[in-house]
């Protein structure tokens, strides 16, 4: 069976390249015994990509489109964004292409908000929850009896919605490594100096249980692993295929175990593989060791999100570290030259004080001068989500009400669905005035700054 696989539109372009469809590479991949290709409208300018896609439906003729919902808005308070509002085009451009082609849904952004898109989109045939690696497969030999597969949302007769049940997560040391060969993507158009671009996972999971984040919920709160010599088999694969020169890891966080973290350097140290890339770590023990193997290994960006600045903050945030360790990544940071680092915190949380707030803003300042030329700050909201424990403390609080609408189709709607307390309301004050100064002074003048020493180093800038 012909099927194509369609990377949700993200409407905007953030990136000159757009980012790499790696969880339809590993759908691709479950798929061998199907013929596959992967269709990524972000190629092209939207809406002149819905177009684009049309074409390809009609060049490729497929019986079943899978279509991987990934964001559903920016998640920035203050550059808000609804990117779901591409969703309901892209499938009636589908079926116009393809009339009776199956629609298949699934992604990140889909199994958080999964029964409220299949009652509000009727033209959707299936949704794929959580993890789809094993699941799809399956669906696809039983198209016509849905209900038998664990982990589907289906159509009835009559059009109302049914789900087949919990499946087990799979085991992602067993799932083979993605498929980017030609026939099923265009992988080199990915390839370059950009570390952010193309992505490269080595597990899956996160023990942390952040009081904000989804991620316990998509992908489980067990860690499972790759062999480190498979995910260097990929990265070794990558460059002799096509041309690989930088990658990110995708993991929630690179360096937990830090063992896996350690064997997948040492291997690519010993394979000779000269690459790029950059991770997100956790500030926990992190030490100038390990960062400076990752250094040796390639590694030119790492991204931390503490988002909390007290030990009050961390604990109420659930995020398993303390202020005396996010204050030790930046003296690592300091002690091991050439890697480029972001932080990230918010600018209101549960248990956040006015001494959290002044703290937030000492950081903002403090961490680029301490890590000087190779160092910023990121400063966020929480954007409030299903199945997270800020959700309830947000009801508890009268933040959102009973029944909110979740999942806004507009920007005004979207921005209601935020952690701003009114107790907080000084803080809220204070970083819209610090955000616009960033943004129009600050960080206009830090990038100028930024270049300006890497060109004296003799440096590329990392992007």
């Amino acid at each position: 069976m012909n099927v194509l696989l369609v990377q949700q539109d993200e409407g905007v372009r953030a990136y000159h390249i757009p980012l790499y469809p790696i969880g339809l590479s590993y759908i691709a991949a479950a798929l061998k015994a199907h013929n596959v290709k992967i269709f990524n409208p972000n190629d092209y300018e939207y809406p002149n990509s819905l177009e684009e896609l049309k074409k390809e439906i009609v060049r490729f003729n497929p019986g079943v489109v899978g279509l991987s919902i990934r964001n559903l808005d920016t998640t920035q308070r203050r550059d808000p964004y609804i990117q779901y509002k591409t969703v309901r085009p892209t499938i009636q451009a589908i079926k116009e292409a393809a009339p009776g082609a199956k629609i298949i849904v699934g992604g990140s952004g889909f199994s958080l908000y999964a029964l409220e898109i299949m009652n509000r989109i009727a033209e959707i045939d299936y949704g794929v929850y959580l993890e789809g690696d094993e699941a799809i497969s399956e669906l696809l030999d039983n198209l016509d009896s849905p209900e038998t597969v664990k982990g589907i949302f289906y159509r009835r007769a009559d059009g109302t919605t049914a789900y087949t049940g919990a499946r087990a997560t799979p085991d992602f040391s067993k799932i083979p490594m993605p498929r980017r060969d030609p026939q099923v993507i265009d992988t080199k158009k990915y390839i370059g100096d950009y570390y952010n671009i193309l992505g490269v996972q080595s597990k899956r999971g996160c023990v942390f249980k952040c009081t904000y984040c989804s991620y316990p919920f998509l992908n489980n709160d067990n860690i499972r692993l790759r062999a480190p010599n498979e995910v260097v088999d990929e990265i070794e694969n990558l460059i002799a295929n096509y041309g690989l020169m930088s990658f990110v890891f995708v993991d929630s966080v690179f360096n937990l175990p830090e063992r896996h973290a350690r064997e997948i350097c040492n291997e690519i140290l010993k394979r000779g593989l000269k690459v790029k890339w950059g991770a997100w770590l956790t500030p926990k023990m992190l030490s100038v060791d390990l960062l400076r193997l990752m250094k040796e290994a390639g590694c030119v960006h790492v991204g931390f999100s503490p988002d909390a600045v007290t030990d009050e903050g961390l604990k109420y945030l659930q995020k398993g570290i303390t202020y005396k360790e996010v204050k030790n990544s930046i003296k690592v940071m300091q002690k091991v030259k050439g890697i480029v680092a972001t932080y990230n915190f918010f600018c209101a949380y549960p248990g956040m004080d006015l001494k959290a707030v002044l703290r937030t803003i000492y950081l903002y300042f403090r961490i680029p001068l301490a890590i000087f030329a190779r160092a910023s700050v990121g400063l966020g909201w929480i954007r409030i989500e299903p199945h997270t424990a800020v959700y309830d403390t947000a009801l508890k609080e009268g933040i959102i009400t009973e029944g909110m609408d979740m999942l806004p189709e507009n920007e005004e709607d979207l921005l209601k669905l935020f952690y701003v307390p009114r107790r907080l309301w000084y803080a809220t004050a204070a970083f819209d005035i610090l955000a616009f100064l960033a943004d129009d002074f600050i960080k206009p003048f830090g990038r100028a700054v930024f270049r300006f020493v890497n060109r004296l180093r003799g440096e590329k800038p990392h992007v």
